[in-house]
């Protein structure tokens, strides 16, 4: 079983690493509003959202970085 760098790594050689980091940004959020809805639980999914800006951040400091 390969271990999650390996993964990784896979992913960013065939999206780049721009779209990896979006696509996280996009799961951080959908699992926060998940947790909103689901588990009523505002403090965990507002950390998740915290998640999720940060990582849309860093992609696009990656994308006008040319990566």
């Amino acid at each position: 079983m390969e271990n999650v760098t390996e993964i990784l790594e896979g992913l960013i050689d065939r999206h780049g690493l721009t779209h990896v980091v979006t696509g996280l940004s996009l799961i951080c959020a959908e699992k926060a509003e998940h947790i909103r809805q689901n588990w009523q639980d505002g403090t965990t999914a507002k950390a998740w959202d915290a998640d999720a800006k940060t990582l849309e951040k860093a992609a696009h400091l990656i994308c006008t970085d040319g990566k």
